[in-house]
């Protein structure tokens, strides 16, 4: 007898592996937690109708990597119609619950990440994505053009001239 498997637990078993990787890309493309959980959980939500298709994904990753970065593009576009403004806390929950560092530290490090943020606000949706893909996620430039699909060559030259622009912004 053929035990049929719900649409809730094909889904769950396809996803599930990856979920870690999709929220902490999400988090680093939106910079915040809750928006990070928001984007993933509507990545969930518009995939969910599309069980049967992804069971020709090859390569699961990658796949899951694009989708979420469309969504996030998508995203910005939206609030782009309806700007919402929002500043960033300064200093993470995390870091005062480990109690490693000393005071002066965690300030420091809070103003260094804030003036990160503010510079990768700066930059386009586009370039802010690579970056924050390759320097802070770690893909390889073979991962990210595979993710944004295009060749190898033109995704080391996007990654340098918004590496340089972000730099660029930073020595202000």
């Amino acid at each position: 007898m053929k035990i049929l498997k719900s649409r809730a637990a094909v889904f769950e078993g396809l996803v599930v592996p990856h979920m870690e990787m999709l929220y902490r890309a999400a988090w680093r493309l939106t910079g915040r937690p809750d928006e990070a959980e928001d984007l993933v959980q509507q990545v969930m939500v518009n995939l969910y109708s599309r069980t049967r298709e992804m069971h020709k994904v090859e390569r699961m990753g990658p796949w899951l990597r694009k989708v979420l970065y469309r969504e996030f593009v998508d995203g910005l576009r939206k609030k782009a119609r309806r700007p919402e403004y929002y500043s960033a806390d300064a200093v993470d929950v995390g870091d005062i619950q480990a109690g490693t560092d000393n005071p002066e530290k965690l300030v420091e490090r809070a103003g260094d990440r804030d003036r990160v943020r503010k510079a990768l606000d700066e930059l386009t949706a586009h370039d802010r994505a690579i970056v924050v893909m390759h320097l802070a996620e770690g893909y390889t430039v073979a991962e990210l053009s595979d993710i944004f699909n295009v060749p190898s060559e033109t995704m080391k030259t996007r990654l340098r001239r918004a590496r340089g622009r972000l730099k660029k912004i930073l020595m202000k």
